[in-house]
């Protein structure tokens, strides 16, 4: 099997002179050093960031605008390996594996709150064999749907659905992505009858939703609005609880379904495999968090590309990813939703 992709080295700047039971059970990795022993100075190589998704999604944008960032504050080059391929478990599996103390996982929503939930036989676990390093992004899902069909806006799309029903179809990340549930919680609150079908990427459902081969998509806003500069697609809502600056013009699914309280977040954090000395974890989160400052450079890169910026720290990350699996895990058995879906 051919290597997994790499991205060029994000090399530094020069400088002149860096759930409860899941939590109880041990990690499934031997850390590269002795327990309460961090090694001193750290990094002493390369990093290397691992990413569960496929070069030009929004996750991978994120990661490669840190893997920068990160370069400059720590002095070492870093690198981001795409290891896509089960919702991004591939890429956690591998950081667990490394072992090697200078490999980290940059995840998202899907691998970080919802895999454990889906599939309950995964090897790893993202509360025992992780530990959050930062929040770095928050965003809304973007509903988009297809220049072919005869809508203009969200209300439009729910009636033509509604008049067909079972006719139209939505486009995922694959079953059970951040995407999919995200679908079905929209899905569900409206009562509608929408096929889902699963890609291997989002980049794929978006070309055909561009092609008018599907009708609909939810995606971040970095992986679409090229297709509706082009015109091949109409962004119709965000899945926020308010407007989103940057596209004023677009109502939340709230105001223009009158759903109150809907809103439907997807985030990526940086984490580290447990074990990792707290020292290292803290220079992680210290580089984190100045550069996601407001006016940083990498804060106002992620807002250019439509990644609002949102610094959560390392113990308020692992009460929110807590919190998110458990209200995914309650999503996946109401719905009914099974891998083979």
């Amino acid at each position: 099997n051919p290597a997994p992709p790499r991205s060029p080295v994000a090399r530094p700047a020069p400088r002149c002179t860096t759930c409860a039971a899941a939590a109880s059970s041990p990690p499934a990795w031997a850390p590269p050093w002795p327990a309460a022993q961090s090694p001193a100075p750290w990094p002493q190589r390369p990093l290397r960031i691992m990413v569960g998704f496929a070069a030009g999604g929004g996750v991978d944008l994120a990661a490669r605008l840190l893997a920068r960032t990160l370069a400059d504050a720590l002095g070492q080059p870093v690198s981001v390996e795409n290891r896509t391929g089960a919702n991004g478990s591939l890429a956690m599996e591998g950081v667990v594996r490394a072992g090697d103390g200078h490999t980290l996982l940059f995840g998202n929503t899907g691998s970080l709150a919802i895999n454990n939930e889906l599939f309950p036989d995964l090897s790893h676990d993202s509360l025992r064999d992780f530990e959050p390093v930062g929040l770095l992004v928050e965003t809304p899902f973007f509903l988009a749907a297809s220049t072919r069909l005869p809508v203009t806006s969200l209300d439009g799309f729910i009636a033509h659905a509604r008049a067909h029903p079972g006719r139209l179809n939505f486009g995922s990340g694959g079953v059970g992505s951040a995407h999919h549930l995200a679908f079905e919680q929209f899905r569900r609150a409206l009562g509608l009858d929408i096929a889902h079908i699963p890609y291997r990427g989002m980049a794929l459902a978006v070309q055909d939703v561009a092609g008018g081969r599907i009708d609909f998509v939810m995606d971040g806003y970095p992986t679409i609005r090229a297709a509706e500069a082009a015109g091949h697609l109409r962004m119709l809502a965000v899945t926020a609880a308010e407007r989103v600056g940057w596209r004023p013009d677009l109502p939340t699914v709230a105001e223009a379904t009158g759903l109150p309280g809907f809103a439907v977040p997807s985030w990526m954090a940086l984490m580290v495999p447990a074990g990792t000395p707290e020292a290292i974890r803290q220079i992680l989160t210290d580089a984190l968090a100045a550069s996601l400052a407001p006016g940083a450079a990498l804060a106002q890169a992620l807002e250019r590309q439509g990644l609002p910026p949102r610094f959560r720290d390392g113990a308020a990350m692992r009460a929110f990813i807590a919190a998110e699996r458990a209200r995914y895990a309650a999503l996946i058995r109401e719905a009914g939703i099974r891998p083979t879906d």
